[in-house]
């Protein structure tokens, strides 16, 4: 199996170290397994032979790396078909996905396996996107693309088969889940609580995509559409940001035995807002962790709690990766 990893961001970076780490668990499903090369914005460094892992854990910019080449790109990798999976990992851009969604777009026409944590492309395609990878019989993995290494997609595909899902809620943001839980133990006002967050670094100098509920509404489409097979666009999404909350309405609510959360849900009505959630509930967890609440047919209620950004959403990559490469071993014995 030859990878090519697009995107050498911070999640890019976290990857080349697991694999590092975890070369020889690949290598034992996949003895083939290789890393033939890895693409950023400005070009890409390529060996089929491939990369020197560790070499490529240690930089911090691409270009370090001995043979860059400036000005190539993914796309032309891909179309000469010179990889067996592509992990996409560029940032996300909810406006008109890319460039991830023609790298996903190219891999998948090619019968070339994806793996991506890039919401964008899911969010403004997955239908056709999912209707792509059947057409060519090869695969597309998104685990990392809501709740980081809690295996929501995972679980409900392999353990839930026979359940439909009835209702579904979450915490899907770290960063507003941070801000809402200095506010209700610290009492700290929002603006004083976001500063905490952005001088920590779990909040961005511009904190709109997570506050005002982007991040988490996005999460929610992903979820409606692979999990309850809606047809949901982003613009479906009644969305409500954490802006207006005080700490006075927080303060009340504590009083009274709850909690503010921003939740997303997927009901009759589909929507990203800050609800009151009873502190002894399972989806009132607190700092930057995330929860997903699933309400089934049989299986009546179950929740997932777990870490949903950052060196996390490596796990669920890492994952899907050997999901990959699993079937991929399947499918040949079965020839």
């Amino acid at each position: 199996m030859r990878l090519l990893i697009i995107g050498f961001g911070f999640i890019g970076k976290e990857l080349t170290k697991a694999l590092r780490d975890k070369i020889g668990l690949l290598r034992s499903i996949d003895g083939d397994f290789k890393i033939v090369g890895v693409a950023d914005s400005r070009g890409y460094i390529y060996d089929k032979g491939g990369l020197n892992v560790e070499r490529l854990s240690s930089i911090d910019r691409l270009l370090e790396y001995e043979g860059y080449r400036l000005g190539g790109s993914a796309a032309e990798l891909i179309n000469r078909e010179l990889c067996d999976m592509v992990v996409e990992a560029t940032p996300t851009n909810i406006k008109d996905g890319e460039p991830g969604l023609t790298h996903i777009k190219l891999a998948l026409s090619r019968g070339i396996h994806v793996v991506t944590p890039n919401k964008g492309p899911l969010v403004l395609a997955f239908k056709e996107l999912t209707s792509l990878a059947e057409k060519n019989d090869c695969d597309l993995l998104y685990e990392g693309t809501v709740a980081g290494a809690i295996p929501i997609f995972s679980l409900v595909r392999e353990c839930l088969r026979g359940d439909r899902i009835i209702r579904l809620s979450g915490i899907l943001n770290g960063t507003t889940n941070y801000i809402l839980s200095r506010m209700h133990f610290e009492e700290m006002s929002f603006e004083l609580a976001l500063k905490e967050a952005q001088e920590k670094g779990i909040a961005e100098r511009d904190p709109s995509y997570d506050i005002d509920g982007i991040d988490a509404a996005c999460k929610i489409v992903i979820l409606a559409n692979a999990l309850m097979g809606r047809d949901i666009k982003f613009e479906d999404v009644e969305r409500t940001g954490i802006r207006g909350i005080t700490q006075e309405a927080v303060s009340l609510a504590k009083k009274s035995g709850y909690a503010i959360k921003l939740v997303g849900i997927i009901d009759r009505r589909i929507e990203v807002a800050p609800k009151l959630v009873p502190i002894n509930h399972p989806l009132c967890v607190h700092g930057t962790l995330n929860a997903v609440h699933i309400e089934t047919d049989l299986a009546r209620e179950i929740t997932l709690v777990g870490y949903g950004a950052g060196k996390e959403t490596v796990s669920a990559i890492l994952n899907d990766m050997i999901t990959v490469l699993k079937r991929r071993s399947r499918r040949r014995e079965n020839k």
